[in-house]
C-alpha cells in the first residue's frame, strides 16, 4: 500500500525504502526527505557567502543553484525526470508567492519546494520528480 505522502510505499521486492538501492527507486516521494535535506546544502554552496543583493549576478546565482540541484538530483537516482525552477529576489520585505499545478501518477511522481533566505535575498527552489 501507499500513503498520500509517498513516503512509506514498498518497494517492489517488499524491502523497507531505507534498504532499497538506487536502481530500485522508482517513487520520488520515497527520497523527498534526503532530498530536503540535501537542496539547502545545494543553495547554501552558491548563495551563502552573498552579502548584498545584485541584480546584475542574479541569472548566474540562479543558474548556479539551478545546477547544483540538478546534479545532486541525478546521484540521488538516476530514474526521474528533474525540474528545477529556482527564484531569486532581493529581501526587501515585499510579498512573495509561488505555486504550480501538476497532473501526474503520484504513485511515482512527486515535488518538492524550499525556501532559503538570508539578509540580502530570498530564494525558493522548486523540484519536481518525474518517474521515467
Amino acid at each position: 500500500f501507499c500513503d498520500n505522502s509517498l513516503l512509506t510505499c514498498p518497494t517492489s521486492l517488499g524491502a523497507p525504502p531505507a534498504m532499497a538501492s538506487q536502481d530500485m527507486i522508482t517513487q520520488f516521494g520515497k527520497i523527498k526527505d534526503e532530498v530536503n535535506v540535501r537542496l539547502p546544502q545545494c543553495i547554501e554552496k552558491v548563495l551563502g557567502g552573498v552579502k548584498e543583493f545584485s541584480q546584475k549576478n542574479v541569472e548566474d546565482w540562479s543558474n548556479k543553484v539551478a545546477q547544483e540541484s540538478l546534479e545532486m538530483l541525478q546521484t540521488m537516482s538516476g530514474n526521474f525526470k528533474y525540474i528545477v525552477n529556482v527564484s531569486l529576489m532581493e529581501k526587501k520585505g515585499a510579498g512573495f508567492h509561488t505555486s504550480s499545478a501538476t497532473f501526474w501518477d503520484p504513485e511515482c511522481d512527486a515535488a518538492i519546494s524550499y525556501r532559503w533566505e538570508n539578509k540580502a535575498l530570498v530564494c525558493v527552489v522548486q523540484v519536481f520528480g518525474l518517474g521515467i
